[in-house]
């Protein structure tokens, strides 16, 4: 009986597997692995749950020392404007649409749509209300997809 719920829930798992931010499934001797794309897509779920929570080390972990982006900033810069939107919104929700994710060797670009709402901390800071694309671009470094730049598209 248990064996046969658990060969009945298999294919769920499977399906599951490839939704943005469902379970990783690696079964042994079945060859069913995350593609890269996959695992893109996971990082930036895990971006995108940690901003909203407000967590900065979990975002910056998925972030490469060789950061740079249009405005300039670097590894330091990033860390510290996330830092200040952090501590200047007390409520942070993000929307977002599933990314297309391009993978060509060691270098990933992703496109997705977002809407960004923020609620201030204090009364100096405006509220936000942000809509548009943004494209993150991603480099495998030791086996593992970094952010290198993010940039807005529109």
């Amino acid at each position: 009986m248990k064996k046969a719920f658990i060969l009945a829930c298999l294919p769920a798992l499977v399906l599951l597997s490839g939704c943005a931010g469902g379970p990783s499934l690696e079964l042994p001797g079945l060859g069913l692995k995350d593609t890269e794309e996959e695992k893109i897509t996971r990082l930036l779920n895990d971006v995108h749950r940690a901003m909203q929570t407000r967590k900065l080390n979990q975002v910056m972990a998925h972030v490469s020392p060789d950061y740079l982006d249009q405005e300039g900033r670097d590894y330091e810069g990033i860390r510290a404007y996330l830092d200040e939107i952090m501590k200047n919104y007390r409520a942070i929700t993000i929307r977002r649409s599933v990314p297309t994710v391009i993978v060509e060797g060691d270098r990933a670009r992703a496109l997705e749509a977002f809407g960004t709402r923020a609620e201030p901390d204090n009364d100096r800071t405006p509220p936000l209300n942000i809509q548009g694309q943004v494209s993150v671009f991603l480099v495998r470094e030791a086996g593992k997809w970094k952010i290198v730049e993010w940039g807005a598209i529109s």
